[in-house]
């Protein structure tokens, strides 16, 4: 993430290391699971269902970052962070989804994790609703701990920039942009292939 003059949200080396989750009895492993346990499941989200946008990705787990340097992990659920944090990314990166999507694709993915049957969301359920309303009041905790300036800019577009700086050919520039986009696909089939 760049950090121009105008951004608030600048953290610390000290502050990263006595971080609200440490202050709330979470310790440093516990605390790396859950990160990589929700970078893992954003993953996945994209990939079972077909979202192919590798930026909003990016942008959805910088948010969810973000956000649990400034937040604790035993406040907030991750799992409902992380949709929150796949829907205000949708937005940002000019393709949103509707929020019955996204709450659709992360019960998917949470009976997928836990090998229950999946069986349908009833939109008009109390259930439902409560889940949106949530949906809605994360993403709110989001923009209050970003101070409304949620702008990213993603490593993947500096590849072609730095490359065309030191004048290389295009299809060199567009190898090593299809390499940084099949590590990341390759990385969540493994997870993929761990979790049958």
């Amino acid at each position: 993430m760049i950090c121009t003059a105008i951004d608030t949200f600048y953290v610390t080396d000290e502050e990263l290391w006595n971080s609200p989750s440490r202050r709330d009895g979470i310790d440093e492993a516990t605390e790396m699971t859950l990160r990589i346990y929700v970078c893992a499941l954003l993953h996945l989200v994209l990939i079972y269902e077909d979202w192919r946008m590798m930026s909003f990705l990016l942008f959805s787990r910088v948010l969810f970052h973000c956000f649990y340097c400034k937040k604790s992990f035993a406040r907030f659920d991750v799992k409902r962070v992380a949709a929150s944090c796949v829907w205000l990314a949708s937005k940002l990166e000019g393709s949103p989804r509707k929020a019955r999507q996204v709450l659709i694709v992360f019960h998917r993915m949470e009976c997928r994790r836990e090998n229950l049957p999946i069986e349908h969301v009833d939109t008009y359920s109390k259930k439902y609703v409560d889940l949106k309303a949530d949906l809605i009041r994360t993403e709110r905790h989001l923009f209050k701990e970003m101070g409304f300036i949620c702008h990213v800019e993603h490593p993947h577009k500096f590849i072609s920039n730095y490359l065309a700086t030191l004048g290389t050919p295009p299809e060199l520039r567009q190898e090593a942009w299809n390499l940084a986009n099949d590590r990341a696909k390759s990385r969540a089939k493994r997870i993929i292939h761990l979790e049958k």
